[in-house]
């Protein structure tokens, strides 16, 4: 009796094909991850330039209170206000991440402010004869 065998019969190009494909794939998920870890940097160091900017403008006027809104990175849940002096700001995702130094703030307590539809909003204030800015709740 003649036994016959299955064979899987692939060529060199078929896989060498497959090969490249996988290859290009997790290139492609790469690039992507990349560039979303990059818009995540970029939006989190535009807040603190516009916050810091934001800030300055108040702090050199004699008296100021302004509403600001800012746009911060996905997964951000807080953005909160502390009395240190390595970074009076930062952001509360999943744990509270690493800050960055405002100057001319005055954070006399802990303050944080939810975030809502991937924007926190705040109130910038200084009063007449007050040497430095503060940061309230909006309807404060």
């Amino acid at each position: 009796m003649d036994k016959k065998r299955g064979q899987l019969n692939l060529s060199f190009g078929m896989i060498f094909s497959i090969i490249l494909i996988i290859v290009f794939l997790g290139a492609a998920f790469y690039a992507i991850q990349q560039f979303l870890s990059f818009q995540s940097n970029l939006q989190t160091q535009k807040f603190y330039s516009s916050l810091q900017s934001d800030v300055n403008t108040a702090w050199t006027s004699t008296e100021a209170s302004t509403p600001a809104t800012y746009i911060v990175p996905s997964g951000v849940k807080q953005v909160c206000f502390t009395n240190n002096q390595n970074g009076n700001v930062y952001f509360v995702e999943k744990i509270p991440q690493l800050g960055q130094y405002i100057d001319h703030l005055n954070i006399t307590k802990d303050y944080c402010e939810n975030v809502t539809n991937g924007k926190v909003q705040f109130l910038i204030q200084k009063n007449f004869g007050e040497p430095l800015v503060n940061v309230r709740p909006v309807g404060a």
